[in-house]
This record gives C-alpha cells, structure tokens and sequence, in this order.
C-alpha cells in the first residue's frame, strides 16, 4: 500500500507516522451518460493539506492522460513524487483541473476507516492494476438472452445425443421443471424511477368510450397516489413496467460514500432502492359489449316503453287500432302489422339481448381474474355460465357475485320469454269468438289489454333498469383482455408464460368435482393476457373455507342436451306441439287458444330455449370432436363457435361443411320465426277453414265448369276468400300453418340427426371451463408453438401454427406427453392411442382396472 510521510496539521493526527487510510466506493455515480469500469479498489492517502503535486509539463502524455481519466472517472492514477515526500495519488475532481486544492473536510474519530462486507467485492476480478489509467468502453445495461435450449434439436432424425437431451428434458418435466420457454415469467419492458413518474403527472385524456363513465370526483388538492401512477403508465404505454422507489432505511451506507464524502456538512437520509412491476390492463370487448350498444339497448327498451304506453291509449279512441268487417277490408300493409309486427318486434328485441348475455358470460371469467389480486378458481376458471339452464344462472352468478351476469341474465330472461308472451297477450280482437261466428259480417275492433299493456310497459321500464346499470358495469372495468379468446389455442397463449400447468398435474381425466377441490385454494390473475396462479389467504372462519365447498358442473362427461336424458324429451316435446296444432284449431279445444292466446307463444318460447341448449352444446364440442377424429389441421385449435354470433354460425360451419353445426344453427334462426307464426296461427278459427273445404269439395263439378268457361281463375278466388270469423283469409292461414309444422318438423328431425350422432360421450369430462381445458393441455408438446404468441390475435395465431409446420396435424386422445408418461389430451400427431370412455390407457395393459360398465 502506498504510503504518503508528509506530516498533516489535521487536529485527528496524533503523531507524525500515522497514516490515515482511505478506500474509493465501489458504488457506482448515478449519472446521465453510460456506465463506466473501474481500475481497481485501492486504498487512497489522505491528502489534507497535503502540497501541491508537481505539474507535467503542458504536453507532456502524462498530463493529457491525467486531465483525460480526472474528467471521466472518480478513480485517481498515482503520481510519481519527485521530492523526499514519495509518490501518492492525485486528489480526485469533478472537473479536469491541474490546479487547485479540495477543501479540507472532517476527519472520523477513528483512525482508520475499514473496510466492511457491504462493499461489492466482485469487481476485482475485472481490476486494473495500479496507476494505469486506459478508456474503458459503456456496459451494456442489457444483456442478451439466452435460451434454455435450442427448439431446433427436435427437428430431424434424432441421434444418441438428442435421445439423451429429449430424456433429460422428460425428467426436469416430471419433476415439475418447466422447459422449452415454458414458464418463463413476465420480464419488465422498461424501468422508470418513481421521481420520473410523478414529474410527469397524471393523464387527463380520455377516449370517446371512457367519457361515458360514470367517475368519482377527486378533490381539488388531491394527488394520485405513484401506485395508481404507475398502472396509469402501465395502461398508457401498453407494456410491463418497473417503478423503482428509494425508501428510507436505517442501516448506516456512509462508509460506501466514495469522493462525494467532500459534502459531508449536507445530512444524508440512507435509502433502498425498492422495485414494484405494474402491467397493463388492456381493454378490449366485443362490440355487444361496448358503450354504443348498451346505450342504444336502452333508449331502445325505454321506446319500447313509451311506444307501447302509447299504443294502449290510441286503442283507447273509437274504432281502437284497426277495426274492419272481413280480413278484405284491410290492405296488405295493415294486415301484415296486425298479425306479425308485434311478435317480429318482441322477437328481435330479445335476440338483441341475447347477444350481450353471451358475451357477459363469456368473458367474466377473464374480468374477475384481471381484477388486483385476481380471483379464486371457483370464481374464474372453474366456473361456467355457457353451458348452465336459463333460469339457475342468476342464482349461481348471485352466489359468486358476478353482478354482471346476474344483472344481464336477469334482463335477458324478462326480454326472451316475458316480452313475447305479454306483447302476444296484450292485443285483443274484439268481439269475442262466440259473436264472430254466429255474426261473421259484425264490426270487429282491435284493441290492447289495459292491465297487460301496463304490465307490460313496466317490464320494458325494469329491463331499462336493468341496462343502466349493466352499463355503469362495463363502461367502468377493464376486460383484462388483448384481444378476443378464441378457442383452445387463445387458452394455451394464456398459459405459457407462468407455472400455471403444474396445478393440473395428473388430472387428465379427473372429474370437475375433483378439479374443484384440487383448485378450490388457489387464486388466479390475468397479467399482460397471461395467467398467473398463486396459493389464496383464507381467513380462519370456516364460511370463508368452505364457502364454494361444492361446485355446481355436471359430473357427466357429456351435455345433458346431447344425452337421451335430454335430448328425447325435448324431441318428444317438439312432436307434441306439432300435433297439438290441428287439436287448437280444427276441434273445440279451440276454446283454450281463443280464452289463453299468450298459451301458444308460451310454448313456442319454451321450445326456443330448449333449442339454445341443444346448440350451445353442439357449439362448443365441435372442435374437440373434429379433434377426436385425429389429424385435424391447426385451423381447429382456433376454431370456437360459441364466440360467434348465433346468425353468423350456419354460414361459417356452411363454408367449413361443419355439417351438423350447419343444421343446427339453421334450427336456431327458424326457432325464432316459430314463435312469431305460431302467436299468429293461434287467433285462426281452423274449423272455418275446413267447412270452407267441404263446400269448396261438394260443389267441385260446378267450380270446375265455371272456372274453364270463365278462364280458370276460380282457385284464385277459393284463396282470397276469408273464413268462418273474418279475421284471416285462406291464403295467409295456409301459409302460416305450413311454416309452423314445417320449423315443428324441422327441429324435431335435425334434434334427432344429432342426437344420434353426438350420443355418445368422447370426452372425459365436458370442456366448459377454463380449468377443464387446461387439464386437457398442460402435459402437451403442442405448448412450445404458442411460446411468444400471448398478444397475437385468432387471425395471427392461426397463420403462426401454419407457418411453423403446414403438415402438423393435432388430435384428441393417448399422447406421450412432455415427461415421457401417458397422458390424455390435446396434442400434435402421432397419438399413441384415441380415446374411448372408460378406458384408462396410462395403465397399460391391466383389464382389471378398467371401468366396464362405462365402456
């Protein structure tokens, strides 16, 4: 250690050969330009007061390089003492000096500072020696990454090495190490100080689809706070971010202070640096579920309201809506309003509703899993709306708190089935059916129901209500989500950045109840559109543990519309009120649809959502049965009917001759006609029809005479005559008639198509959750293409799996997963086996252990 003898009149000196020992921090200068290396730690002379060092001459290399390394690091070269004093090092100075002295600063009580463990020790291995002083180029703050292994050693025929590192790979797998990029975490894609990002200050744009929310008022001197700052940022800039905050400490750093110690008369707080992540909150939502449909939903529900206020009052007048003496007197316009504008517009009405209920549903899983802290499984992915009954879904989303769903369930079910009946209800024809047919040339008068228009305009009023606040629900909360989830591939993405699949370890074909108590503990997130899983806080009362002990999915691997269980009574319902048809009209219990018309319509609305389950299941087991035939293409891990509109699904399956879907969604627009014709063929008097057939067939010989001599117009005129009560025409009621039996016909043999296609289960449980599909994948080779695809959309993602290998084919059953073992599933071909129900293939070759009733 160089040592300088120059006697200092520091008042801390107690003797002349004392000598204070100083060392330069390893702690790096915070400062705009790049960071820079060190020569060395050493132990710096004290220079107090020292004399000054001789001055190099002006071109001497010395000096150049001395003014050089003084201007651009803190470290000090030593200098060559000329005189009896020896050599020391030059006095360190922020600006490149030669002349001049630091002022004096205090010294430390004691004699000598040491060295403690605080220091960074680490950059001695990349020390200089001393009194060497060369540029030293920037450290690169990023530093490239490294894969984990080369993807590449899967391709082509495998040799002795690739056999060992494929192996190598099973094991880390089964000891519940993640490869191939899998599980690799969320890295920040910028760090900012906190200082930075509460210069900046909150932003006060807003979008077009925000300034329709509804906010709370901050006070006039409030500050954000840096967290919401932060996420703010976060949101702003799309991407990860990392906030770091300097909190105060009270472990004492003063002896890791390097050349600013000069300062010492300015107090110094000691701090650590503390780093917290935000990540965005993207907002993506379905046009169903944007501010523009909602409000239009609800000026609509209020017209409907006012118009039908409206329309009561006018029925009021002499002479009500319409009056007439024969169905004749009306003109085609006015008769067509009659009998189907009122049902065409209830009808219409509810299939708009429908299509915010679904995506609601849809999605809520995704919102409650964005909120901070996430969600437990029995509220996120372990919870299914899709496949539930119409009337127990407000329960469940009641009892889960899901307020969105129960709210939108609740004004969906009033606008489906309510509306319809009353609007059906509500028009009465006047005079009764006694007088019109005793007296067919009587005056008769349209008019509406004063209670059951009330009734009515009160259900439009509470269905506005209702989509007020469904709207302050989704204008005021982000999704959570990039872009629209689609399928089993939008799943994957979601689930290959974090650990996620190891909570589904050995539950290939484990039931939903098992499923639910495996996960009933854990709590999930959805960060930057992946998801994350975390062990979830109970309190100690027993209702918060054993608050979703049950779960409410089916243990039946198959839909109860796909099974005879369901699936025949619904077709013998169908059968039913086809031949229940020519009963109202054509024999005297005719009387029940003249006393009850709203009957009918009830009937055709029950048939209607009996329909909506039978194609929801068929929806959403499409792909994986396209799956279970193996070697599908990658354009099936994308596919999922039940995000498609129910209009747009016939013509999608029609262009991909997904032929059962096809039918299916074809029944689901013809059920939405049956309940307009069947309300219109209830107010017929069929027995009318059938005298007006027995004259017509008594008095055929003279027609037919008559009709040739007169040019053959006399069907024309059989057509246009009007029956028995006036109120309908042969025409109208022969084509109403047929499209009901026909849409009757129609449901009950493509019911009966699918059910004996689809009969039989080819799952091991029912896909209707997030964590039933992740069960199908996490042991999947197919999760290292979805490696980097997490913000890519259906369209993206598709042409992704495309690219990467055009003839890679997937399927649906026995597959030798990541870990070497059998597992079941969904994987890219070859298969080792499909799957048949109540065959368990992991266990190899043991019949005893295979479930042969179920087989």
């Amino acid at each position: 250690m160089a040592s300088n003898t120059y006697l200092s009149s520091d008042p801390y000196r107690r003797h002349a050969n004392q000598s204070l020992n100083h060392k330069v921090s390893n702690v790096s200068d915070i400062s705009d330009g790049p960071l820079r290396g060190r020569e060395s730690l050493v132990s710096l002379q004290s220079f107090y007061e020292s004399p000054p060092t001789p001055l190099s001459p002006p071109g001497d290399p010395a000096s150049q390089q001395q003014q050089e390394y003084g201007s651009r690091q803190w470290s000090v070269p030593f200098q060559g003492n000329t005189g009896t004093s020896g050599g020391r090092y030059q006095p360190v100075s922020r600006a490149p000096s030669n002349v001049g002295r630091f002022r004096s600063f205090r010294g430390r009580v004691q004699d000598t500072i040491h060295e403690d463990d605080s220091i960074d020790m680490s950059l001695l291995g990349a020390a200089a020696p001393p009194a060497v002083s060369q540029p030293y180029s920037a450290v690169p703050k990023d530093e490239p990454y490294e894969p984990a292994f080369d993807m590449t050693s899967f391709s082509g025929p495998m040799s002795t090495q690739d056999q060992a590192f494929l192996k190598s790979l099973q094991e880390q797998e089964a000891k519940g190490n993640l490869t191939g990029g899998l599980g690799q975490g969320v890295v920040p894609d910028t760090t900012i100080r906190r200082e930075q990002l509460v210069s900046r200050g909150p932003s006060l744009v807003r979008t077009l689809t925000r300034s329709f929310s509804l906010r709370r008022t901050p006070a006039a001197n409030a500050m954000p706070s840096w967290s919401s700052l932060g996420q703010d940022e976060a949101n702003k800039r799309g991407e990860v971010i990392e906030v770091i905050v300097e909190e105060p400490t009270d472990v004492d750093i003063g002896s890791m202070t390097g050349p600013h110690t000069v300062d010492r008369d300015i107090p110094r707080t000691p701090t650590i640096p503390i780093k917290e992540t935000f990540y965005p909150q993207p907002n993506w939502k379905p046009f169903s579920m944007r501010w523009p449909y909602l409000l239009f939903m609800i000026l609509l529900t209020v017209s409907l309201s006012v118009g039908q206020e409206l329309v009561y009052r006018l029925s009021r007048r002499p002479g009500g809506l319409f009056h007439f003496t024969s169905a004749q007197d009306l003109n085609p316009g006015l008769y067509f309003i009659f009998k189907f504008v009122p049902t065409i517009i209830t009808v219409t009405y509810g299939v708009l509703w429908q299509n915010i209920d679904f995506e609601v549903k849809r999605l809520e899983a995704f919102y409650q899993m964005s909120k901070p802290g996430g969600a437990l499984a029995a509220q996120s992915i372990n919870v299914d709306y899709i496949t539930l009954f119409n009337f127990t879904r407000p329960l469940l989303a009641l009892h889960r708190r899901h307020y969105a769903v129960f709210v939108s369930s609740v004004a969906t079910l009033l606008a489906v089935s309510v509306v319809p009946t009353l609007g059906a209800a509500s028009l009465v024809l006047t005079t009764d059916r006694v007088a019109r047919l005793s007296n067919p040339n009587e005056l008769k008068v349209i008019t509406v129901n004063a209670i059951l228009s009330r009734v009515l305009s009160g259900i439009f009023l509470l269905i506005a209500i209702l989509g007020c606040i469904l709207f302050f629900q989704l204008t005021t909360r982000r999704s959570g989500l990039q872009s629209d989830v689609k399928g089993i591939a939008g799943l994957a993405s979601m689930a290959v950045l974090s650990h996620i699949m190891m909570d589904f370890k050995d539950m290939d074909t484990a039931r939903p109840r098992d499923i639910h108590h495996r996960l009933k503990r854990r709590r999930y997130e959805l960060r930057n559109s992946s998801l994350f899983s975390d062990v979830a806080l109970f309190s100690n009362t027993a209702q918060s543990n054993d608050k979703y002990k049950d779960t409410h999915l089916s243990e039946n691997p198959h839909p109860l519309m796909l099974r005879k269980e369901g699936c025949i009574p619904f077709i013998i319902g169908v059968v039913s009120f086809l031949a229940l048809i020519p009963v109202f009209l054509f024999t005297p219990a005719s009387v029940i649809t003249t006393e009850a018309p709203w009957l009918v319509t009830a009937l055709a609305v029950c048939i209607k959502l009996g329909w909506g389950s039978l194609e929801t299941s068929v929806r959403m087991l499409e792909p994986y049965y396209i799956l279970a035939q193996r070697h599908a293409p990658a354009r099936t891990l994308t596919l999922d009917y039940t995000a498609m509109p129910f209009a747009v699904v016939a013509v999608r399956a029609l262009f991909n001759r997904h032929w059962i879907v096809f039918l299916v969604g074809g029944g689901t627009i013809l059920v939405e006609g049956l309940t307009i014709f069947a309300t219109s063929l209830a107010q017929v008097e069929g027995k009318d029809f059938l005298d007006l057939l027995t004259n017509a067939g008594a008095s055929s010989a003279t027609n037919a005479t008559t009709n040739m001599k007169s040019g053959g117009n006399g069907n024309t005129n059989l057509l246009n005559q009007e029956l028995g009560s006036g109120s309908e025409t042969v025409k109208s009621f022969i084509v109403t008639l047929s499209l009901t039996v026909f849409i009757l016909l129609y449901l009950s043999i493509v019911a009966g198509v699918v059910f004996a296609r689809r009969r039989h289960p080819f799952l091991p449980r029912q896909p209707n959750t997030i964590a039933s599909v992740l069960a199908f994948l996490h042991q999947s080779k197919l999760l290292y293409d979805f490696v980097g695809a997490t913000k890519l959309t259906a369209a993206q993602m598709r042409a992704r799996l495309e690219a990467l290998d055009s003839a890679k084919t997937y399927g649906l059953g026995w597959f030798t997963g990541r870990d070497g073992q059998t597992h079941c599933g969904v994987d890219e071909e070859e298969l080792s086996g499909n799957y048949k129900h109540g065959v368990d293939a992991s266990q190899g070759n043991m019949p005893w252990l295979t479930d042969w009733q179920t087989f």
